[in-house]
């Protein structure tokens, strides 16, 4: 049960930090896929982690529902632009998951830094 704990709290202790590309990620084209899902996971937990802490926050269910919604709509935006971005699956071969992958981390990332500056915010007064 305290692994279970440890693990759950992980995300919230790398809010802030950055995905580091390891040296491992460049020998091939298979560990360069792994790496950049790894890296949209990073940004994925940091999210979730983020998005949770606001919802939490947030007094009102009106304000609560509009936080939803705006973040399943950017879901669905990240995913459709990204597989616009990437391309069809079948037509990129072998270099598609790092295309697809790289793509959902970068916006999931810039993401991460609204969620941030939300949740910065309330300590200076903002009203959400």
């Amino acid at each position: 049960m305290k692994y279970i704990f440890v693990l759950l709290m992980l995300p919230l202790v790398c809010i802030g930090e950055e995905y580091q590309w390891a040296d491992t990620c460049n020998r091939d084209q298979r560990s360069m896929n792994t790496c950049a899902g790894e890296m949209f996971k990073f940004y994925d937990q940091q999210l979730n982690a983020l998005y949770s802490k606001q919802m939490k926050h947030l007094q009102t269910s009106s304000r609560k529902t509009a936080l939803k919604k705006s973040q399943r709509a950017w879901i669905e935006f990240r995913d459709l632009d990204c597989l616009y971005e990437a391309g069809k699956r079948e037509d990129s071969g072998s270099i598609w998951p790092l295309i697809h992958n790289s793509c959902l981390a970068d916006r999931t990332k810039t993401r991460v830094k609204e969620l941030r500056a939300f949740v910065a915010c309330r300590d200076n007064g903002c009203p959400y």
